[in-house]
């Protein structure tokens, strides 16, 4: 094989590389600056010296999202690229051009003229000429619907670079295109979280209710993976008949979809409730509704209770949800509603549903609403469990400022936690409860 055919193979084999790589990257990434770096590095590990990936922005500028260069000292200063997009200057970057054109641009050689012809100014000159530019490739990155998102800019540098070629061209749009689906693909994901998260923001209740004696807090914080958006809910409200109603819930799966049926749930037990002030009959009534309008098996648990400020008593009923957990004093952590039955969506499988259960609270009490996330964060139940119950046996946690937040401290601490946590408590204050008793 003479030194020709050998460099050509050779050069094929980095391509092919390339190209496997970047099928790796692409596949597997939901984000699309994760993707992008991804194939940066990618680029500089087989077939060039510098990768720049420059996006598009809203206003028509451009901004240099992702770099990478085979060398560190190469990649301190790689960054300063980004600056000669916005020099003003009647000169058009080759960045602009391909936005303008849709078509990619080869140099092969890029010498001391060429450097001349392509810098925006001096500084951009002797940026081009500090970093060695030998050879570049400028390929549009083009989604099917925005068009025109990003480029790609591939560099080769030093006098020993051997220089791109129509082979070398191609291979670098295939690239810009995959990079174009994934893309379109991880934009289209990540603007269905956004929706996803902003429903579910605004079902949770604006403000809790305000009553003598009581006092209610709630901490919700989602999932620390942004694109696993949940379907986990708390509510409160106040029922014409003075009792405050709670709600808590947690849908299965993720996405747009579990939202906007946590929106829902939500939804109809206020509805449910404001008709008929029955936990148990609450349950049954939205188990109805989920199972008329899911198409598919769907199910969530659920737990509905009313907090009784006159007679201090709290009735509880729940669809396979766990909790409410409550100190009663001193050293005693107790979990009184076990009878839990089956989640919604699933009750028509036992009959008859669960009643209601009542639990006097006239010692005065704290109780805790929660989903499952803040027992499953790193899938140790039976820690979690334990660490919840020893925070409510702290006083400093019960009589905090905000003590829902204190629980999810002192559970998770700064953890990061892969599903939704959602937390309510409800302290009922003991002078005011004795005072109301005796007169």
């Amino acid at each position: 094989m003479d030194e020709q055919a050998a460099n050509r193979h050779e050069s094929e084999q980095r391509y092919t590389e390339l190209l496997l790589r970047a099928g790796e990257v692409l596949a597997r990434a939901l984000s699309w600056q994760e993707t992008v770096e991804a194939v940066c590095d990618a680029v500089v590990d087989t077939v060039a010296d510098l990768c720049l990936f420059y996006t598009k922005e809203e206003d028509g500028g451009l901004r240099l999202a992702a770099a990478a260069a085979s060398t560190a000292e190469k990649r301190e200063t790689l960054w300063e690229a980004g600056q000669y997009v916005h020099v003003p200057t009647q000169k058009k970057p080759l960045v602009y051009q391909v936005f303008e054109t849709g078509r990619s641009m080869c140099f092969p050689q890029v010498d001391e003229e060429t450097i001349a012809v392509l810098a925006l100014n001096r500084a951009h000159e002797s940026f081009m000429r500090r970093m060695k530019f030998r050879s570049v490739v400028v390929a549009p990155v083009v989604t099917k619907t925005r068009g025109p998102v990003a480029a790609l800019v591939v560099v080769r540098t030093g006098a020993s670079s051997r220089p791109f070629d129509d082979r070398s061209l191609r291979f670098i749009e295939d690239v810009a295109l995959r990079c174009a689906t994934a893309i379109g693909k991880a934009l289209l994901f990540e603007q269905t979280q956004r929706i996803a998260s902003m429903f579910q923001r605004a079902a949770l209740p604006m403000r809790l209710p305000v009553v003598d004696g009581i006092a209610f807090d709630a901490c919700y914080e989602p999932s620390s993976e942004e694109l696993l958006v949940g379907g986990d809910w708390y509510d409160a409200f106040a029922l014409l008949d003075g009792r405050i109603a709670i709600t808590v819930g947690d849908v299965l799966g993720h996405g747009l979809e579990a939202a906007v049926w946590m929106s829902r749930l939500r939804n109809g037990f206020r509805a449910a409730l404001f008709g008929d002030p029955d936990p148990a009959r609450a349950l049954e009534i939205v188990d109805t509704m989920l199972r008329a309008d899911s198409e598919a098996d769907f199910f969530t648990t659920a737990l509905v209770a009313l907090v009784d400020p006159v007679r201090q008593t709290l009735v509880c009923a729940s669809a396979g949800h766990p909790g409410p957990l409550l100190w009663m004093g001193r050293d005693r952590i107790i979990d009184p509603f076990m009878e839990r039955g089956l989640p919604l969506g699933l009750r028509d499988l036992a009959s008859p549903s669960p009643t209601a259960q009542t639990l006097d609270l006239r010692l005065g009490a704290f109780a805790v609403f929660f989903t499952d996330g803040l027992l499953e964060w790193n899938r140790d139940i039976e820690s979690a469990w334990t660490a919840l119950q020893n925070a409510l046996l702290r006083q400093s946690v019960r009589e905090a400022v905000h003590p829902a937040q204190a629980i999810r401290e002192a559970v998770i601490g700064d953890q990061s936690h892969r599903d939704d946590v959602a937390i309510l408590t409800v302290r009922l204050d003991k002078e005011w409860i004795e005072s109301t008793t005796s007169s």
